[in-house]
């Protein structure tokens, strides 16, 4: 199998060399989208596009400056995110509705950053640092195309810390809103909140206003137009605008307010309110951040946090635009793209970038056509670093507040959603809740490991114990067999006595193995009976208390007043096994159904009677685990068999032929999957099931008196209507007692045991009419 596996990757890697000339051109057009697209551009994709793009500029350049604030950088730093990544997606992005920039969670996770490394070194070299390192992380999962690794995040996950890094954002924002200043809003949450309470009667009053107006402007605007702008674009535009809106009112009356304010010796304003003062006009000087290995390795639980952080928002923003518009997106291609983006951005002041979904649902609602909008958005942001940087003087820290915390209100998910995790599953819930908490009360970083992790040992719980079922056939449908717990639902009755019929949900891998094992054996004590020698007290170890565990198992299956013994349950004749969910097995699990073999042919009996009837068959083997099965002798080789002569069992065959016309129609091998498939017939035999008068099991050949019983077992045999398992392939064995069978169906393995336990029965009658012919002759000969 893995000399196989080698020499695929060998044939793919050698061929993609080979074609790797005459695939340039549909690289570079996977690579560079814009190259398909462009061609096409026309005058109607312009107008939605320049609409879009100098909608969602009005929102960044307020956003971009109130985020960067949240980072802990100058405000100027968030203009230069904004620019940079909404112009390098026009070429390389393959959504046309997602656009990049500056967002609230990686603003919190870098200013967590940012505070970390005070001292040593500035905040844009921090900016720029974090930046390039996680820009690099990114183009490189995408160059190896490892988006795979996001399936391991689940979305519970994402809700969680995204509402508990908005939680946190907000009450950071809360002092400067309110006008209570010296506060670090740094420090954990509850402490900004103890320290804000204790400073409170030093509150700026002037501040306090132009917050509280400037947020209750931003609800309000988004309230009415919600209730009264449904359906219109030109009303819905003024929701879209609130925050530009905003911030231009806001800055006129901070002008006005600080028109006449006193200046200090240097001819500096002393302002009334807290304002943001001097941000620079136009763009950084290109710098190389000093990135170093022990500063990653310093760092690294920040970069990876910021990784992952940017990744998943990103990508699940993409898809998410992509699934409402119906168009495809490239995971990796989009990795890809946002590590160049943000590598890029590192050296001209930005700090890491990614995918919003407020901006991205703005240019989806004016209409936007191609990633073109984002080159509109970028030029600008550029204008504004350009010209309106002295106009961002008088911009109020408690109207920026407000802008911050109505625009991350958005990312807050409602306790509803919640909710509904808690309804459709435990595990998800709490991974949701582990990952809110440890967010908020913790950081950032923290909330996410601590989210995944918990929610990877439940997957690893999920598959070291997955649901095992029991099958029973419906009473009107004997081709149709389901789990037992449908017995509230469904008239079912259980398979033949002595043949039981499991379905394990899930592969058959290391960390299920000994579970599945126990699972079937336990079942197996409790329905079957042992079918061996029964040890003397003197002979079993002085820890066998094996009967104590069957006796409490079968009060559990049958009740406690059932008074179950061995003489009212049948010994175990055939086990089959339901892989239709097992789409792997490993070398753990293979060994583990040798031992599960084993142990149940001795429980039936074979190991002290070898002429003892037992088979293991399977049924709905997918094709890789079938591979594996064939290789390890478990079972025979398929493609072997479909060569070999197909004969029906000569006893079987004559009876059907006798009691049922339609028994030809049905003969078609099936003990294995056979490349033109097989019948799906059903047996209508009584449900006792495989007589067991005449088993080698006891020891004992069939006496005379006993043949009445076979004549029954034939009729049943021949009146039923039997599915394609019903026939055998001559092999080295007749019963193929040491290889297990395979089927499509359960009702063509169960049709199999019948009619083959039927032959081995008259085998056995066969023997002992020899036995006693031999034995009368022997006797005629005596002197």
């Amino acid at each position: 199998m893995a000399d196989q596996q080698l020499k695929e990757f060998g044939q793919s890697v050698v061929g993609w060399f080979r074609r790797f000339p005459s695939n340039i051109p549909r690289y570079a057009t996977e690579r560079l989208p814009i190259i398909k697209w462009l061609p096409k551009y026309n005058r109607p994709w312009a107008v939605r596009d320049i609409i879009a793009g100098v909608t969602v500029g009005l929102i960044v350049v307020p956003q971009g400056m109130s985020y960067a604030k949240v980072a802990g950088l100058p405000v100027q730093h968030g203009l230069y995110s904004a620019y940079i990544g909404a112009i390098f997606y026009c070429f390389m992005g393959t959504s046309k509705d997602l656009t990049i920039g500056p967002t609230a969670v990686i603003s919190l996770v870098t200013g967590e950053l940012v505070a970390e490394l005070a001292g040593r070194f500035t905040p844009a070299q921090v900016a720029g640092i974090s930046c390039l390192a996680v820009g690099a992380l990114i183009a490189i999962l995408g160059i190896l195309r490892l988006g795979i690794i996001l399936d391991f995040f689940p979305t519970t996950v994402l809700v969680g810390y995204t509402t508990g890094a908005a939680v946190t954002i907000i009450i950071q924002q809360v002092p400067k809103w309110l006008g209570v200043p010296n506060i670090n809003n740094r420090d954990p949450i509850y402490t900004i909140l103890i320290n804000m309470f204790k400073a409170f009667g030093t509150i700026s009053w002037l501040d306090l206003v132009f917050g509280l107006v400037s947020a209750f402007i931003l609800v309000a605007i988004g309230l009415a137009v919600d209730r009264w702008g449904r359906g219109r674009f030109s009303i819905q535009l003024i929701k879209i605008s609130r925050f530009f809106i905003v911030t231009v009112l806001a800055t006129v009356m901070s002008y006005v307010v600080n028109m006449n304010a006193p200046t200090d010796a240097k001819g500096n304003i002393i302002p009334r309110i807290s304002i943001l003062k001097t941000v620079p006009s136009g763009l950084p000087t290109p710098v190389v951040p000093e990135l170093t290995a022990s500063l990653i390795g310093e760092i690294a639980p920040k970069l990876l946090a910021i990784t992952l952080a940017t990744v998943l928002e990103h990508i699940a923003i993409a898809k998410a635009f992509a699934r409402r518009n119906r168009y495809q997106i490239d995971a990796n291609q989009e990795l890809l793209t946002l590590g160049l983006a943000n590598v890029t951005a590192s050296f001209f002041g930005a700090y890491t970038v990614t995918g919003s979904f407020s901006r991205s649902a703005v240019k989806f609602q004016c209409g936007v056509k191609t990633p073109f909008a984002g080159f509109v958005t970028g030029a600008l942001v550029i204008l504004a670093i350009f010209f309106l940087t002295p106009v961002f003087f008088y911009i109020p820290d408690a109207a920026l507040s407000a802008v911050i915390m109505v625009a991350v209100s958005t990312l807050v998910s409602p306790p509803s959603v919640f909710y509904q995790y808690f309804k459709i599953n435990l595990w998800d819930f709490l991974s949701a809740m582990v990952a809110l908490f440890v967010t908020i009360f913790v950081s950032v970083e923290t909330g996410i490991a601590s989210g995944v992790g918990f929610s990877l040992i439940v997957l690893l719980f999920r598959v070291a114990r997955p649901n095992f079922h029991v099958l029973r056939q419906l009473k009107d449908r004997p081709d149709v067999f389901v789990d037992e717990s449908a017995t509230k639902t469904f008239d079912t009755e259980a398979a033949p006595h002595g043949v039981l019929v499991f379905r394990i949900e899930e592969s058959t891998t290391f960390p299920n193995t000994e579970t599945f094992k126990t699972w079937v054996v336990e079942e197996v004590y409790k329905y079957t009976r042992f079918g061996g020698r029964v040890k003397k007290v003197s002979d079993r170890l002085w820890s066998d208390d094996l009967d104590v565990h069957i006796r409490e198992l079968r009060r559990v299956a049958h009740g406690v007043n059932s008074n179950i013994t061995d003489n009212d349950l049948p010994k175990l004749r055939a086990l089959i096994l339901d892989f239709s969910a097992v789409n792997n097995i490993d070398s753990t699990g293979l060994q583990g159904l040798f031992d599960l073999r084993e142990l149940l042919k001795d429980y039936a009996g074979v190991a002290d009677f070898p002429d003892t009837f037992f088979e293991l068959h399977f049924v709905g083997i997918q094709a890789n685990v079938l591979r594996i099965l064939e290789l390890s002798g478990i079972t025979r080789p398929v493609e072997s068999i479909a060569k070999q002569k197909i004969e029906p069992l000569e006893e079987v065959a004559v009876e059907n032929s006798k009691g049922s016309p339609a028994s030809s129609e049905h003969s078609r091998s099936h003990d294995q999957i056979l490349p033109n498939g097989g019948s799906g017939g059903y047996a209508s035999q009584d449900q006792s099931g495989i007589d067991e008068s005449h088993e080698g099991v006891t020891g004992e050949l069939p006496q005379k008196g006993e043949e009445h019983e076979l004549g029954d077992w034939n009729r049943d045999i021949s009146h039923a209507t039997l599915g394609a398992g019903s026939l055998s392939v001559y092999g080295s064995s007749p019963f193929l007692k040491e290889e297990g069978l395979v089927h499509l169906t359960v009702r063509d393995a169960i049709d199999a045991v019948l009619v083959r336990n039927a032959a081995w029965r008259r085998n056995i009658i066969n023997l002992t009419s020899d036995a006693s012919s031999d034995e009368e002759e022997h006797n005629k000969h005596k002197p």
